[in-house]
């Protein structure tokens, strides 16, 4: 039996640290679970794996989630997914409250609008009709444009844009959810060039430095056996991302000739994510940083473990020919203004819009000076868990779906006592948006989910259908 664990995903949709749980008992299981107890390690230790990576997993899923928030708030990586995220969440929430306008004879709406729109007019009347042909209904669908798969919106300004009409507002929020998505696909997958062979996804070393800060926090809470027993199962059981982005790591670690400590893995991880992602976008992903290193390697350079991390990114900086700490402070100031921008202009639809992007930015100042005021702590997971509460304290929300005919349950389970930066509320505002815009917009199973049935049916009286081609 595979361990029933707590899982966390982050995404900027929930402006906090999102649980994913499967029945609303997960959610009293949850608040009884006490985060500072410390398993009994001889009762442990006769246990099986299931037992122990499930306990072990869900006393220690929050320390892996907030190292995702951290890291948003700081990288510029972080700024450029979160940017994309709110982007893609209000077109796309854009578009799904012009169709409810029209309204008109539709009854349906195929799903994803990623396949849908580039379809030509003859294949979608085609698709229609087999449809029409294998179900013995007629399927109407809202006139939609299309949108050429390689639609480029370089050219149109920055910033909210007004429309003479709903036609032409719909046509032009379809070519800009399109490209939101298409940049955040892009962005996890790490920018590359057209044949490149994508061998270290960005995602890969994103979930590595979380999950370093949860085997410190293993540790901590029961001892080295213990986290050396969660380790072992996870490099055969564990997710991909873990296993590649810990691979990818330790490989580089013995390039250098470094031992394979926590700190280690963290201090090299963190390097390779202060990436400026604008320009160079693909020179700024954590595989070309880290190639850079182990390019210099090979000519003989070598840098001292027990190195400040301040020293380390000098060295590092010198071989990647890149200033990281400058190209992190120009990273903050556009990210910043995004958000002021925004928030004045009114950019984020719902009754806290405005209150969301301004805290958020407020966050993420703070997270910035915290890691330039002592960046050797945030690469030291022992140390940073010790001075975590110097770091922005995130909402925790728990999700679980309610059924066919219902949507997705969030849960405010922030514990007691602390006080999060970006308010549950108001970051379960963006999520709401975000659960339709992807039910109509996202490929794959992420578009048809039961609750994204539930959101196409209840908000747009629309009966979804996918597209398989």
């Amino acid at each position: 039996m595979a361990p029933r664990i707590f899982v966390g995903r982050w995404d900027p949709k929930f402006l906090g640290v999102g649980i994913r749980a499967k029945h609303p008992s997960d959610v009293q299981s949850f608040r009884l679970t006490d985060l500072n107890q410390k398993p009994p390690i001889a009762i442990l230790a006769n246990l099986s794996d299931e037992v122990v990576i499930s306990d072990l997993s869900r006393q220690t899923v929050l320390d892996h989630e907030i190292r995702h928030f951290h890291d948003a708030l700081l990288y510029p990586f972080g700024h450029g997914t979160t940017r994309m995220r709110i982007h893609a969440t209000q077109n796309g929430f854009t578009v799904a409250m012009i169709l409810r306008r029209l309204g008109g004879q539709a009854n349906a709406l195929a799903v994803p609008l990623q396949k849908w729109l580039p379809m030509p007019e003859p294949q979608r009347a085609e698709f229609l009709e087999e449809m029409r042909r294998q179900t013995g209904r007629e399927q109407r669908t809202p006139e939609l444009p299309v949108v050429s798969v390689d639609d480029d919106v370089s050219g149109f300004p920055s910033g909210p844009s007004e429309f003479a009409d709903d036609a032409e507002a719909l046509i032009t929020g379809c070519r800009f959810a399109l490209a939101d998505y298409r940049l955040i696909e892009d962005m996890w997958r790490s920018p590359h060039r057209d044949g490149d062979e994508i061998v270290a996804p960005t995602i890969d070393t994103w979930e590595a430095a979380a999950l370093v800060c949860q085997l410190a926090a293993i540790e901590a809470i029961s001892n080295a056996e213990m986290m050396t027993r969660f380790i072992d199962w996870l490099a055969n059981h564990g997710p991909q991302p873990y296993r590649r982005g810990m691979k990818v790591l330790n490989w580089c670690l013995e390039s250098i000739g470094w031992p394979p400590t926590l700190r280690n893995y963290l201090a090299m991880a963190t390097w390779a994510q202060l990436g400026r992602f604008k320009s160079d976008m693909r020179e700024s992903t954590p595989v070309e940083r880290l190639v850079s290193i182990l390019n210099a390697v090979g000519k003989g350079k070598r840098w001292s473990a027990d190195s400040s991390f301040t020293d380390l990114v000098r060295g590092w900086d010198e071989v990647a020919e890149c200033d990281s700490i400058t190209g992190l402070r120009e990273a903050s100031d556009d990210f910043t203004g995004f958000l002021a921008r925004a928030a004045t202009g009114g950019r984020l639809a719902g009754p806290r819009g405005a209150e969301l992007l301004t805290c958020l930015s407020a966050a993420h100042q703070r997270m910035l000076a915290a890691f330039l005021d002592d960046p050797d702590s945030y690469v030291d997971p022992t140390a940073y868990r010790a001075k975590r509460d110097s770091y922005p304290t995130p909402s925790i929300g728990i999700s679980y779906p309610q059924g066919p005919d219902a949507g997705t349950a969030w849960v405010d389970v922030t514990p007691p006592g602390w006080t999060p930066e970006i308010g549950f509320d108001a970051s379960l505002d963006l999520a709401l948006m975000a659960e339709l815009a992807d039910a109509i917009f996202l490929p794959g199973e992420k578009s048809l989910q039961e609750s994204g049935r539930f959101e196409i049916r209840q908000r747009l009286n629309l009966e979804a259908f996918r597209i398989i081609r």
